[in-house]
């Protein structure tokens, strides 16, 4: 098991027009981000948007499964888009 753990975004240009982000920790996707021009009314925190408390638990997990690792941040363009 590595000692260090992978955080990357991917992000990437839609059919919209508009940006679109995916979060992977160690090449598993665990949140994506995308606009919610199709539907705005949809746009309702803790069913379309993530919120506070969402990222609170993704930290308090993430901080719990990777205790003691070192963590390496990525950025890249989404190619798969």
């Amino acid at each position: 098991m590595s000692e260090v753990v992978e955080v990357k975004v991917l992000s990437s240009i839609g059919r919209e027009d508009c940006r679109r982000e995916k979060l992977l920790i160690d090449g598993k996707q665990v949140m994506d981000v995308r606009p919610l021009s199709e539907c705005p009314e949809d746009a309702i925190l803790e069913r379309d948007l993530k919120g506070p408390s969402d990222f609170a638990e993704m930290l308090e997990t993430f901080l719990r499964e990777h205790k003691g690792k070192k963590v390496r941040f990525i950025y890249e363009e989404d190619k798969d888009e």
